[in-house]
C-alpha cells in the first residue's frame, strides 16, 4: 500500500478530531493519541503529538497534551530529544490556587519543556532493554513540583517474524520545587504492546496499561490511578 505525504497527513489532522480519550482525579482513565514524526536528515527528527485523556466513571474529560519535540540520533539505538509540552486541564481552584491562570480553548493550560536521552541493549537475542532518562521544567510552579526528573526502563521482547513486541516498562518520578519535600515520588508499570499492522505502511500502534502510585507526598493527597491507552504512530520521510 503506497500513500503519499499529503494524504497521510490528512489522516493524521483526521485523526487528532476523532480520537479523544494528569493529575486530579484517581479512577481509571483512557488515553488516546497520535503521534507524526517527519525525518529532517537521516539523522534528525521533528516529532508531533497529542494526546486525550478522559476519566471512565464518572466519565469526562481530564486534560489534553501536545507535544513538538527533535529527536536526534547519535549512533545506533542512541537519541537525544527536547521538546515542549503544553497540557490542557478542567478550570479547578486547585490549580488556580497554584499560580495556573493561563487559558487556551476555555482550558487552564499548563507548559514544560523537557529533555532526555535513551539508550537501547540486547540482553539475549530477541530481548533488550531500554533506559530512557528525562527532566522535565513546568513554566507554573505547582505545589508538587516545578521540576520533575523521570527515569524509565523498558523490557522488550521482539517476536520472531513479526512486527509484535510485547514490552514492560517501569517508570520512577523524582519531585524538586514545589511546597513538600524534594524525593522519588510517583512510581508507573506499564505492560504494552507495539506493532505493525500493516507491513508496507508507516504507521505503529500501541496499546498498554499503566498502575501508577504516587507516595510521601507530605500534606498533599497522594494521586494514584490506572490507564489504558491507545496509540497511534505514523513516519513521514
Amino acid at each position: 500500500m503506497n500513500l503519499s505525504k499529503k494524504g497521510l497527513i490528512i489522516i493524521f489532522i483526521m485523526m487528532g478530531y476523532v480520537v479523544r480519550s494528569q493529575d486530579l482525579t484517581e479512577n481509571l482513565k483512557v488515553w488516546s493519541g497520535v503521534g507524526l514524526k517527519y525525518g529532517i536528515t537521516e539523522k534528525l527528527d521533528a516529532i508531533f503529538g497529542q494526546m486525550f485523556s478522559y476519566n471512565v466513571n464518572p466519565a469526562g474529560y481530564s486534560f489534553s497534551q501536545t507535544k513538538l519535540a527533535f529527536k536526534y540520533k547519535i549512533k545506533r539505538r542512541t537519541y537525544v530529544e527536547a521538546g515542549y509540552v503544553n497540557g490542557l486541564f478542567n478550570d479547578s481552584r486547585s490549580l488556580r490556587d497554584q499560580g495556573v491562570n493561563t487559558l487556551m480553548f476555555g482550558k487552564l493550560a499548563i507548559g514544560r519543556v523537557y529533555g532526555n536521552f535513551s539508550y537501547r541493549h540486547d540482553i539475549v537475542k530477541r530481548l533488550s532493554l531500554r533506559h530512557e532518562p528525562e527532566i522535565q521544567y513546568f513554566f507554573n510552579s505547582l505545589e508538587k513540583y516545578q521540576v520533575r526528573g523521570l527515569y524509565a526502563a523498558r523490557l522488550i521482547y521482539n517476536v520472531r517474524r513479526s512486527s509484535l513486541a510485547p514490552y514492560l516498562e517501569n517508570q520512577f518520578f523524582y519531585y524538586a520545587g514545589g511546597d513538600i519535600s524534594s524525593g522519588i515520588k510517583r512510581y508507573r508499570l506499564k505492560p504494552g504492546v507495539n506493532f505493525k499492522p500493516f507491513e508496507d505502511f508507516p504507521m505503529g500502534v500501541s496499546i498498554y496499561y499503566i498502575i501508577q502510585k504516587e507516595f510521601n507526598t507530605d500534606f498533599l493527597p497522594e494521586n494514584n490511578y490506572n490507564v489504558l491507552g491507545f496509540h497511534l504512530s505514523f513516519t513521514l520521510k
